[in-house]
This record gives C-alpha cells, structure tokens and sequence, in this order.
C-alpha cells in the first residue's frame, strides 16, 4: 500500500502530532485537496499552475460562485484525483453578508460527504 507523508498544518483544526504518514485512501485524498486549495499559483517548484490562489478568488469582486468552484474543481481533477475515478468530489462556493460583512464559505465534498469546510 502506498503511503504518504503527513503534511497538516500544525495550526490546522485536524492536526494530529503523532501521525508521521497517511496510507488510506480518503486521508490521502483529503491532504491533497487540502494543499492545493491553499497554496498560491507558483509557490510549487516544478508544478506552477497548481494552486488556488483562494483569497484572490474570493475577494476578487468580479468572480461569480460558479467560476471559483470550476477553479476548485479543476486543481482538484489535475492535481488530486489524478484520474483515479473512486471518488465523487463536488464543491460549493456560498457568498453570505451577516452584520456588515462579506465572506464566503468554500465547501469540498467527498462521496457526498464535507470533508472540508473553509470561511473566508
């Protein structure tokens, strides 16, 4: 079985300090699309069309819901998937105003399934 080294954050919500390597499948998976929804166009040497550039996206005021999730989308077929067709990931992109702000909440679903949920 193939194996993956562990690349959460250690500020992230779900990190855990024991765990050095991932080797299931949906684990794997969820790291990818992790990585590639916060690294910035560039930022991989080697691969300079990966990334998502999420906070330009979103605070870009010109760019609908349906563009960002084809965008998400998009990195997720090139760069997680890899052709690999086990898993159903969708994504949702929800603008909101509540008490005199703007955000967005930036969904990824995984077999129907939040796997990862993102407020900007």
């Amino acid at each position: 079985m193939i194996k993956d080294i562990y690349s959460r954050d250690i500020d992230s919500p779900k990190y855990s300090p024991t765990t050095l390597e991932v080797s299931d499948n949906i684990s794997q998976l969820i790291l990818k699309i992790e990585n590639v929804l916060f690294t910035r166009k560039g930022d991989v040497l080697g691969s300079p069309n990966m990334g998502c550039n999420l906070d330009d996206l979103i605070f870009s005021l010109v760019l609908n819901e349906s563009y960002i999730e084809n965008v998400i989308n998009s990195q997720i077929q090139t760069y997680c998937l890899n052709g690999n067709q086990t898993f159903s990931v969708n994504t949702s992109v929800t603008f909101f105003t509540a008490n005199e702000t703007n955000g967005a909440l930036v969904d990824i679903f995984v077999n129907e399934q939040r796997v990862i949920g993102a407020l900007f």
